[in-house]
């Protein structure tokens, strides 16, 4: 009989093959990067064929009305802040700071998912109105988020037009008095070098005009640019689309070349003694890889499923309809490791009827539930807000809102209601009955 110490080296030896090493990294790449790694394994196995998929060129984005790359106003692409030009770095640098300034989990799932929504030049790429319909939130909570963010370093992203970047650039400079916001708000007339306009709508002399022009030229109008030799989209691992009543989830291969076992080569290699022994390494190599690559794919589906199916109500409703969630109940779901769920999700986004998102934002934090339908500390925010929302003359308190949500299935106390509700910035009922009404 084999000793108990004899069984576990084994079993570390075996949890430590090149192999099973292999198929763990794979589990954690990204498409970018496994595709990196598959170009590489190409090389170094003559038996593998990578065929490229056909892509198509990204849309180019609407030109700005005004020329924000003249010369005259602005410095030019070479005297931009170095910090500007990483685009992924500068992307994570965000999160990060998203994640430290909006501990409420409602606020930092709002905060990333305009993250994503930002194009090379560091603005938004749909309207406010329209990215809150699609998170299913009011535009005020979402403008409340996006007025902090653009504040963030570097200032001036998130803005929906070049005044609104300028702004946030001079207001975190305590630059932006009245005279600088009449002449930001008038940029056509600086594009048309109207001078004495400008002088007399600020009520500026020729010289502090200058001044102010100069302050303007050293702005960034374009905060998140990134070359285009190293610009890196992000590209969503897994696609779920509308089918009928419910959802298709389809695995994104889009960056991934086609990978293939070459035979003929293979057999070639084969009919003869010297390179027999290669011959059968490289082709279980390959054959290792195939196998790696499709349990990759089917994992990441199972996944995937597993977060729609839980998360239903967030894809219909958006965040007011979001559910408590763990790795660990998704890992029972699927039937795979909790540490494979977790590598899987790790840095993959997917990509919805809503938007693209981290697969992390769907597994919010929890309160205590009376059963499986409860909804997550984010969503239970989000039914707060609706309540004093629509509350009327009659100021509900934080008994009453305890009590419809009790009404409503989660086992919730008065002081986590008071909590949550000082949270969202919401004052106390006593208050809101003095100012009338407060959203």
């Amino acid at each position: 009989m084999l000793s108990p110490g004899l069984i576990q080296r084994q079993t570390q030896s075996i949890a430590m093959t090149p192999q099973l090493r292999q198929a763990i990294e794979m589990l954690q790449y990204t498409q970018q990067d496994l595709a990196q790694y598959l170009r590489q394994q190409a090389e170094q196995n003559p038996l593998l064929i990578l065929e490229e998929r056909e892509s198509s060129a990204p849309d180019q984005p609407p030109a700005e009305p005004f020329d924000d790359d003249d010369p005259g106003y602005f410095t030019s692409d070479a005297e931009k802040p170095e910090a500007a030009a990483d685009g992924p770095n500068l992307r994570e640098e965000i999160a990060q700071q998203i994640r430290l300034s909006f501990p409420d989990p409602t606020e930092q799932t709002i905060g990333l998912f305009l993250l994503q929504n930002l194009d090379e030049t560091g603005r938004l790429t749909e309207a406010p109105d329209f990215l809150a319909k699609t998170l299913g939130i009011q535009t005020d909570t979402l403008e409340t988020i996006r007025q902090k963010l653009m504040h963030f370093d570097p200032a001036g992203l998130f803005a929906v037009s070049l005044e609104e970047c300028l702004s946030a650039q001079l207001r975190v400079r305590n630059r932006l008095d009245p005279a600088m916001a009449i002449l930001l708000r008038n940029l056509d007339l600086l594009a048309a070098r109207e001078w004495r306009k400008l002088r007399e709508l600020c009520c500026l002399e020729q010289d502090d005009l200058l001044d102010m022009l100069a302050e303007i030229r050293a702005l960034d109008p374009k905060p998140g640019f990134e070359p285009e030799t190293r610009r890196v989209a992000i590209e969503p691992d897994v696609i779920v689309r509308r089918n009928g009543s419910g959802y298709r989830i389809s695995v994104n291969t889009r960056l991934l070349p086609k990978v293939k076992l070459d035979t003929g080569l293979q057999e070639h290699f084969s009919r003869t003694q010297d390179s027999k022994h290669a011959a059968t390494r490289y082709g279980a190599e390959a054959s290792f890889l195939l196998r790696a690559l499709e349990s990759r794919k089917q994992s990441l589906l199972k996944i995937a499923t597993g977060i729609v199916e839980r998360q239903h109500g967030f894809l219909e409703q958006g965040l007011s309809a979001m559910r408590p969630f763990t790795l660990r109940e998704l890992a029972s779901i699927t039937g795979l490791h909790e540490s494979t769920v977790s590598r899987i999700v790790n840095a993959k986004y997917m990509d919805t009827p809503r938007g693209v998102f981290p697969l992390r934002l769907f597994f919010p934090s929890a309160l205590s539930q009376t059963d499986d339908n409860s909804l997550s500390a984010t969503a239970i925010q989000q039914r707060i807000r609706h309540f004093i929302a629509n509350e009327g003359e009659n100021i509900l308190s934080d008994d009453a809102l305890t009590a419809m949500l009790q009404a409503e299935g989660t086992a919730i106390q008065r002081r986590t209601v008071a909590k949550y509700r000082e949270a969202l910035g919401i004052p106390n009922s006593s208050r809101r009955r003095r100012l009338g009404r407060t959203d």
